[in-house]
């Protein structure tokens, strides 16, 4: 076993690790928890590029847990073929699937020991699960760059997996357990990479006792990470009065920091000028609907600032599919052909996101950073300055939120959330449409034509 090397300073380490890949996620593609879990269960020796494209069609495929463990076998494995190992994989994400509807009510339990027990998860899966899908610090997520990353800067000397997360938890902050290991793996994957570590981009070159495994020697100084230069572009156009106090409050200062941040250092969805289109778009004047979503699309063209919509031309996400699926159900309206949802918008339907940024292809990389509290007091005043409307809240989430509601004066209509694998679950045939036009024709308010 190799001498460990002086160790880089941990609370530096920390400190440009988080700054660097701020709320860093993995680069699965996933909705739902259950989709995280099957996702991360084919991810073993296989690349997430790879997956991605196999879960892609999955889901499509089977789009809820029912589906997936009735299934025949040979349809999953002819699906997941292109990953390793993709008979046993299939075998085993149709027996998590089971395992989940029978023994933990369809859902993916939230706990390590209970996770462990499901079929081809051991402690590496169920910790991104926890980690990622529920940000619970259940414990550290050690793949190969972290491994190797962490021994760079000497902070282990161990070669086995268990023993490095071992030696990482005894010394970062159990707070930062959570978001420690996609951020390395990204560093790992992108700067300390195995053959060509690229020192001169790396942030931590200048304390890192292996810098010189690259021709940069170890005073080769990082680069500078980006500071913010100016705050981001804030139109709310009529809401402008209602929401002027809570622009002023530290958390949303510091909010506004976070995202320039984010966008000076990569890619941030949607674009900066449509980040508040569900306000410019819906005026609280005119406000009827507001359907909540939670975090915008993270993929390229999808996101411009209205929950559940994307651009003209792009494909329509699964969840939306769903909810065309049952729109034609309750009101006998084909599916659109587009996924573009400002006809919507202009009628008085606020469609507004818990969380208004996310990182290119990181889902949920901007969640708790103080997007929520902003949303919060949107729900809070709209509850509060207008006579009527009517709150559509789809999925455990949203369904939260009943508590900032006034539910005297105002309609709310939940279900189960429309994505694939919980559609069946208690949105089909919820008939939310038909709930809303009701709502509204009873409190003498004109209907919303849903067709597109």
């Amino acid at each position: 076993m190799p001498d460990i090397l002086a160790p880089a300073p941990i609370q530096t380490v920390c400190d440009r690790l988080l700054t660097t890949y701020p709320n860093a996620t993995y680069e699965l593609d996933w909705q739902t928890p259950e989709q995280l879990l099957i996702a991360t269960i084919l991810a073993a020796q296989t690349t997430d590029k790879k997956v991605n494209t196999v879960t892609a069609q999955l889901f499509a495929t089977f789009p809820d847990l029912p589906s997936l463990a009735d299934a025949a076998i040979a349809d999953i494995e002819a699906i997941v073929k292109p990953v390793s190992f993709h008979r046993r994989k299939a075998q085993n994400i149709q027996a998590v699937a089971q395992q989940l509807l029978t023994q933990f009510g369809g859902a993916v339990p939230q706990s390590l020991e209970a996770l462990v027990t499901l079929p081809g998860v051991a402690r590496k899966t169920a910790n991104v699960v926890l980690n990622c899908a529920f940000n619970l610090p259940s414990g550290i997520v050690v793949d190969t760059h972290v491994a190797r990353v962490s021994g760079r800067l000497g902070l282990t000397n161990q070669s086995q997996a268990p023993k490095i997360e071992i030696d990482l938890m005894r010394q970062i902050p159990q707070q930062q357990w959570a978001t420690w290991g996609p951020a390395m793996v990204l560093h790992g994957r992108y700067v300390c990479k195995a053959k060509k570590p690229d020192c001169d981009r790396c942030v931590f070159a200048d304390i890192c006792p292996s810098a010189t495994v690259s021709s940069v020697s170890t005073a080769t100084t990082p680069q500078p990470l980006s500071t913010p230069t100016q705050s981001m572009q804030i139109n709310l156009g009529d809401w402008t009065p209602w929401l002027t106090d809570e622009l002023q409050k530290p958390y949303f200062q510091k909010l506004q920091a976070f995202v320039t941040q984010a966008r000076a250092q990569g890619e941030v969805f949607p674009p900066e000028a449509e980040v508040f289109s569900a306000f410019a778009l819906t005026s609280p004047s005119a406000i009827k609907v507001l359907i909540l979503g939670q975090d915008p699309y993270h993929d390229n063209g999808q996101a411009h600032g209205l929950s559940f919509s994307v651009k003209p031309g792009v494909k329509i996400p699964p969840s939306l599919r769903n909810m065309f699926r049952e729109l034609e159900d309750d009101l006998g309206i084909p599916p659109a052909d587009t996924g573009y949802l400002v006809p919507w918008a202009k009628q008085g339907v606020m469609l507004l996101n818990a969380v208004l940024t996310v990182n290119a292809h990181q889902a949920n990389s901007h969640k708790n950073q103080g997007w929520e509290k902003f949303t919060d007091a949107v729900i809070r005043m709209v509850s509060d300055h207008t006579d009527h409307v009517v709150f559509v809240l789809w999925g455990g989430y949203a369904r939260k939120k009943t508590k900032l509601i006034d539910a005297s004066k105002h309609t709310i209509i939940e279900s189960a959330h429309p994505s694939p694998l919980s559609a069946r679950n208690g949105f089909f045939g919820s008939q939310p449409f038909s709930r809303v036009n009701g709502a509204l024709v009873e409190h003498g308010q004109g209907e919303i034509d849903w067709q597109l």
